[in-house]
C-alpha cells in the first residue's frame, strides 16, 4: 500500500539497490586485488609505438587493433611513455598527422612489475589517472599492459567460477 500511495519510495528503493550493488562490486574488486598479482590480468599481446612514429602511424595502429592505449618505447626498447586514444585524437585536432608520437605521449607514466599486487597497481593507476600502466618483468623489459578492462574481465571470470580460481 505504501508504494501505491507514495511512488517516491520506489525511487528510494532503486537508489538503495544501486548503492548496494556498487558496494558489492567494490568488495569483490578489493578481494581480487589482494589475492592476485598484476600478471593474472595483464594484456600480453599488444602493440608498442616507437617515439619517432608519426601520429598517422599511431592512427593506423589504433584502427588495425582493438587496443586503445599504446606503450611508447625509446630506441633501446625501454618504456618512454603511453599514447592514449584520447590524447591521439586531441593531438590530431590541433596538429599535423606527421607530428611524432613522442611529442604528444604521456611521459613519466609509472610502471608495475608482474608480481605487483592489484591493490598496489590500482592505487598507482588512480594516483596518476592512467588508463593503462606498463608491466615490466624482473629484467625491466615490457611484458604487459594493465588496463581497467582486463581487471574487469578477471573479476567477471572469478565471479563465474567461484570454486576454481584463475592464477
Amino acid at each position: 500500500i505504501g508504494l501505491i500511495w507514495n511512488p517516491f519510495l520506489i525511487f528510494i528503493a532503486f537508489f538503495v539497490y544501486i548503492g548496494a550493488s556498487q558496494e558489492a562490486a567494490l568488495a569483490q574488486m578489493k578481494d581480487v586485488s589482494r589475492r592476485f598479482p598484476v600478471s593474472s590480468a595483464m594484456v600480453r599481446e599488444f602493440r608498442t609505438l616507437p617515439e619517432n612514429a608519426t601520429l598517422q602511424e599511431a592512427v593506423d595502429a589504433l584502427l588495425a587493433t582493438s587496443q586503445h592505449d599504446f606503450p611508447v618505447v625509446d630506441e633501446t626498447g625501454n618504456v618512454a611513455g603511453v599514447l592514449t586514444r584520447h590524447d591521439l585524437i586531441a593531438a590530431l585536432r590541433k596538429n599535423d598527422p606527421g607530428l611524432h608520437v613522442g611529442d604528444v605521449m604521456r611521459r613519466n607514466i609509472p610502471t608495475v612489475t608482474t608480481g605487483t599486487r592489484f591493490e598496489e597497481a590500482f592505487r598507482i593507476m588512480q594516483e596518476c589517472n592512467c588508463p593503462a600502466v606498463p608491466v615490466l618483468d624482473s629484467m625491466k623489459r615490457l611484458v604487459g599492459l594493465l588496463t581497467p578492462e582486463n581487471v574487469t574481465e578477471l573479476m567477471m571470470i572469478q565471479s563465474a567460477m567461484p570454486r576454481r580460481r584463475v592464477s
